[in-house]
């Protein structure tokens, strides 16, 4: 720790990296602690604790990061966090809006930035903007991940661990598993018959001696609805509600799983399904009683909208609202997002420095996939000579290359989703920019649900009551719309700034 002296700023020291894999691979706790401290000593700072997470990025609650704030909280004369940039701190609004609570001095060491109670309103506006872009890359590779998912089950193969009934031969391949198959089996031959309930079926099936588990020998009322309504075993993949064909062999035929289907319906209701087609599905609340807004067509062509009333009586509940009143009300706020031409150059400026730092963590773990994808690569191909000149057998040389070529896939998919996502997030800045300066049109010449994204990407909290609609700006458009004046002058771009004090 740095040396403490009686007029040394007391500080903490947080290190972050959003993945076990990160961590394994150096990317790097120990790397931002010593930049951190090395930062402390030159400015005669004393450390008076350190902090470390090893979490997802997209996900609240971090122990650690809890942990330095109640620190904070309850210190007296401890108010300052050192860390090494904007996405080491925080990559999502929550931990934002949390951290910008507290009365603190936050200084971005990678980025020359100090932030405290007192900076200029612009240069806070400023950081707002790099947290929710930070938000967007995270966001745009997990949507890359999830393509690489989509193939996979396209390809005919389960993401993550094989169904009850089933093991996996290989990190791929499901086979039939001859210890759990037969309780699958039993249980739809028996349901199919559509004369037993789901509660006295987990009955006969613990008489009839089927164990479930060794610690729950008795299967649960809700596992084996979830299995019953699997399509997995009658040979198909589900991923996002698609069905596509597994490379699986089946456990029932299609028929014995379409009666089990049916004889779900004589003790489910059906579920109430909001119609795609509504403009406002699934946005809206009541602001009395918190249940859904819905849409109803009157008169055959007439949208309105009206409390379900699903926690019991309610007063909206049979008042409706005109969908068209509700659209002008979300115009009229959409067009108070207004962009100056300043700042549009000051945010395309910005974020190309903000993100030169992005792009290096970007070819770094390239680099590393690159490497990976190298040596699985030679490995293939000596154990193939290998077997070749019988130094293997035919059984292990299958065993492991089925392994590393499964393998070899997945480092692929993360390659094209690093690439892509480097190759997008300039993209993503200028979406925002477009979004502000030109919102109004955009929406005009929208379709539903081009208007529904547009409406997602900007408010939150909808609350219908009576005629009124409340709604709050997401961050940073909250900015926008309350209006520029306050941002109006913007400091000088300059990328080699170094922090003060």
């Amino acid at each position: 720790m740095a040396k403490n002296s009686i007029h040394s700023v007391k500080v903490v020291i947080y290190a972050r990296v959003s993945s076990k894999e990160q961590e394994r691979e150096g990317f790097s706790i120990p790397a931002q602690l010593e930049l951190l401290r090395n930062y402390a000593n030159s400015k005669g700072m004393y450390i008076s604790k350190e902090f470390e997470d090893v979490e997802t990025a997209k996900c609240t609650g971090r122990t650690n990061f809890n942990e330095m704030l109640k620190y904070l909280k309850n210190s007296k004369d401890c108010h300052t966090i050192l860390v090494e940039k904007t996405d080491r701190l925080y990559r999502n609004l929550p931990d934002y809006v949390t951290v910008d609570n507290l009365p603190l001095d936050i200084h971005f060491v990678k980025e020359g930035v100090v932030l405290t109670p007192q900076s200029h309103s612009s240069e806070k506006f400023m950081h707002l903007i790099k947290v929710g872009m930070a938000r967007q890359y995270v966001q745009n590779l997990g949507e890359e991940v999830k393509k690489g998912l989509l193939q996979k089950a396209k390809d005919g193969y389960i993401n993550g661990k094989a169904a009850y009934g089933y093991k996996k031969s290989n990190r791929r391949e499901c086979v039939v598993d001859e210890a759990t198959s037969p309780l699958v089996l039993r249980a739809f031959e028996l349901y199919s018959q559509n004369n037993i309930s789901i509660r006295a079926l987990t009955k006969r099936l613990y008489d009839e001696g089927f164990v479930y588990k060794d610690n729950h020998p008795k299967i649960a009322k809700s596992q084996l609805e979830h299995i019953l309504k699997n399509p997995f075993y009658y040979g198909m993949i589900q991923f996002k509600n698609e069905l596509y064909q597994g490379k699986h062999e089946p456990l029932i035929t299609k028929q014995m799983f379409d009666n089990a289907q049916i004889a779900f319906r004589k003790d489910s209701k059906p579920k109430h399904v909001i119609p795609k087609n509504f403009l406002f599905a699934g946005m809206l609340k009541c602001a009395k009683c918190g249940c859904t807004i819905s849409g109803e067509i009157k008169k055959g062509k007439y949208i309105y909208y009206s409390c379900t009333g699903g926690k019991g009586t309610c007063e909206q509940q049979h008042k409706y609202i005109k969908e068209e009143n509700i659209e002008k009300q979300i115009i009229q706020a959409l067009d108070k997002i207004k962009i100056t031409d300043e700042h549009k150059t000051w945010i395309n400026k910005m974020l190309v420095e903000s993100f030169k730092d992005e792009q290096k963590y970007t070819k770094e773990r390239l680099n590393s996939l690159y490497s990976q994808k190298n040596k699985l690569q030679d490995r293939i191909d000596n154990i193939y000579l290998d077997k070749l000149d019988g130094k293997i057998t035919e059984d292990y040389w299958l065993a492991k290359h089925n392994q590393w070529m499964n393998d070899l896939a997945m480092i692929n998919g993360n390659i094209t989703a690093y690439e892509n996502t480097n190759n997008n997030f300039i993209e993503l800045g200028a979406r925002f920019i477009k979004i502000c300066s030109e919102v109004g049109t955009l929406y005009k010449f929208a379709d539903n649900s081009e208007k529904q994204e547009l409406i997602n990407s900007v408010l939150q909290n909808f609350l219908v009551d009576g005629e009124n609609l409340s709604y709050e700006y997401k961050k940073p458009f909250d900015i926008f719309a309350k209006g520029l004046s306050c941002t109006k002058k913007l400091p000088r771009l300059d990328s080699n700034q170094q922090p003060t004090g």
